[in-house]
């Protein structure tokens, strides 16, 4: 029989486990006598009970076995595939859930042209074009590109999840694009701007030269031009502030006048018109007292021509107050001779100024008085006698600025040269060289630097051309004369023009480490070497004697030795310097000795050419001094 250790149940032998608890069953033993383990004459006396087992339910409970097998219900194992399998389907859940709810964003690339355009995303600003956007959330977004003097843009695009797209916009100008004509006007009326806010001409008369004038122009042909529109917004401003001040001191004749010159520059302003017809009222009122009116005027005017304010902007000025009287008295006497004496005080100011040679503030005086009387034959005649001046002075201006600007640019380039010949870039070098000649023409250094230049790189036939050039330019240029007698020495073998060119480096005292003597001693070897290529270029015609006969042929000397050269056959030899032994010229025979005892026998048939031959024998070290030949 088993028991089952937990509940204390028996069941047969063949039962492994116990079908309620599962836990693996126990033998049951049956005599008390079967647990001893020996018999009654021996062996350990048994010992002392021990206390009864709390977790057995039976006194007589057996032990369960150290080696049992563990146990699985087959309930817990059903619990636990069940929670893997709801474990697997909530994971499965949540990242189907992840991947298909998670935010998702694509990568954005924006270019224009032109560039440096402001880039808005959603009404936010990202920055400057070209622009890349790593993540934008996928989805529809509003792009707006800005940039002055172009048309905004604005569209809508779908970003696209784990993709990247490029976009790009070719902006629209504000206007179409100017031409080079329309741009080289707009210059033009750029500088008669800047000249006439110099002058302080802003509004007519005259009519064609003032800012407002210039201004119009300009718009008419860039609207987007922010200069001009800048200089037309300042002149409003400041004229209406101008018309308001005389409005609030009740100056109505000034009021219109500078209401009126407003309505220039902004027809278009309602609130104008309706001060200038409030402005009419009044003066119509204000006419009443006419006499006393035209005597302040008087007044004023007088006593403006005393201080020399003639004409606007001068406040409280005598042409103002003049037409004040005209305009309450149109044929008052007093207001024709004042406006003479007007004139005439302007043509004296500007002939004083011509005086000084003060040609712009003499211009500026003959502008101001062909502004307010147009017609003057004599402001004009001298007007353009000032202009004139002007011109011939900016003539000047502008050839001293540019010859400094083109030394500044020689000065620079040149530097640049010589950095570029001390670092060894002789290839570079010859190129600034070659730049700063457009600047400098008659420049016999950057000749020669080219020469040098030419020469470290071997290219010896460039190097004397530029040599040669230097020289036309400077003929005393020693380093010049130097360089090219060596060129023509070693590359060329034209030792007489070396020889020319060494001869005047020594006359104009050397050069570097080549002194005088050493010249002298480089100028003899090359007379040498002169000799040496005469005599070699020589066929001497000789008589070569055996001993029975003889036979004709031409001899050629040279620094290494001496060729017999003949048709007949087995005659013909060379016979180097350091191979003979004797070599004598007598008369017109010629006899030498090789160090293998071979003998010649010659006889020049012209007897001057032995003359000439033993004269270069004496001068060559390598040819043997006359020894026995017997």
């Amino acid at each position: 029989m088993k028991a089952c250790l937990q509940c204390g149940k028996t069941y047969p032998d063949e039962f492994q486990f116990c079908p309620i608890h599962g836990n693996a069953l126990g033998v049951v033993v049956e005599n008390e006598k079967e647990k001893g383990s020996g018999g009654a004459g021996g062996g350990t006396p048994p010992s002392a009970p021990s206390a009864p087992d709390a977790h057995a339910s039976k006194p007589n409970a057996p032990a369960k076995p150290a080696n049992a097998p563990a146990v699985i219900r087959v309930r817990t194992m059903v619990s636990g595939l069940m929670i893997l399998i709801l474990l697997a389907i909530l994971g499965f859940a949540g990242a189907f859930l992840y991947h298909y709810l998670k935010p998702k964003y694509g990568k954005l690339t924006i270019t224009t042209t032109p560039e440096d355009a402001t880039v808005y995303v959603d009404g936010k600003v990202q920055g400057p074009s070209p622009l890349n956007i790593p993540k934008l959330r996928n989805g529809e977004h509003e792009v707006k590109i800005v940039k002055d003097g172009y048309k905004d843009f604005t569209r809508r695009i779908m970003v696209r999840p784990y993709a990247e797209d490029g976009l790009h916009w070719d902006l629209e100008p504000v206007v179409p694009q100017l031409g080079e004509a329309q741009l080289a006007e707009i210059r033009g009326l750029h500088e008669k701007l800047a000249s006439a806010q110099k002058e302080n001409i802003l509004l007519p008369p005259p009519e064609d030269y003032n800012v407002l004038y210039f201004a119009n122009k300009i718009l008419a042909i860039d609207p987007a031009d922010a200069k001009a529109a800048e200089a037309r917004a300042h002149l409003a401003d400041a004229t209406r502030q101008q018309a308001e001040l005389a409005y609030a001191r009740e100056n109505w004749l000034e009021s219109e006048k500078q209401y009126k010159q407003l309505a220039l520059i902004t027809p278009e302003d309602g609130v104008v018109a309706e001060r200038l017809a409030d402005i009419a009222t009044r003066i119509a009122a204000s006419e009443k007292d006419r006499d006393k009116q035209i005597q302040d005027l008087r007044a004023r005017a007088e006593a403006a021509m005393k201080v020399g304010s003639l004409t606007p902007p001068d406040r409280d000025n005598a042409l103002d107050a003049i037409r004040g009287v005209q305009r309450l008295d149109k044929g008052n006497a007093w207001a024709r001779d004042a406006l003479k004496r007007l004139r005439e005080l302007l043509q004296n100011r500007g002939d004083a100024r011509m005086a000084s040679s003060d040609w712009a503030g003499a211009r500026t005086d003959f502008r101001q008085l062909l502004q307010y009387f147009p017609g003057d034959s004599y402001g004009k005649t001298r007007l353009t006698t000032v202009e004139a001046k002007l011109e011939e002075a900016a003539k000047q201006e502008r050839s001293a600025k540019t010859a400094q600007q083109s030394q500044q640019r020689a000065a620079s380039v040149r530097q640049s040269a010589i950095d570029l010949f001390a670092a060894g870039d002789y290839a570079k070098s010859v190129s600034a060289w070659r730049e700063y000649l457009k600047l400098d023409p008659k420049s016999d250094e950057a000749l020669f630097y080219i020469g040098a230049g030419y020469q470290n790189q071997k290219q010896f036939d460039a190097a004397i051309t530029n040599f040669e050039k230097c020289l036309e330019l400077n003929p005393n240029n020693v380093l010049a004369h130097l360089n090219v007698g060596l060129l023509y020495d070693y590359h060329r073998k034209n030792y007489k023009a070396a020889e020319e060119h060494l001869r005047k480096v020594k006359d104009l005292g050397g050069a570097e480490r080549f002194t005088p003597e050493q010249l002298d001693a480089m100028i003899r070897d090359m007379q040498s070497r002169a000799r040496n290529q005469e005599v070699a270029k020589l066929a001497i015609p000789v008589e070569h004697k055996h001993t029975f006969s003889s036979c004709r042929g031409t001899l050629h000397f040279s620094e290494e030795g001496m060729e017999f050269r003949t048709d007949a056959s087995d005659h013909s030899f060379y016979e180097a310097w350091k191979g003979m032994k004797g070599f004598v010229i007598a008369g017109d025979s010629l006899t030498l000795k090789t160090l293998r005892d071979k003998k010649y026998n010659f006889r020049f048939t012209n007897s001057q050419d032995a003359a000439k031959i033993r004269a270069w024998t004496a001068t060559v070290s390598s040819v043997p001094a006359g020894g026995d030949v017997k």
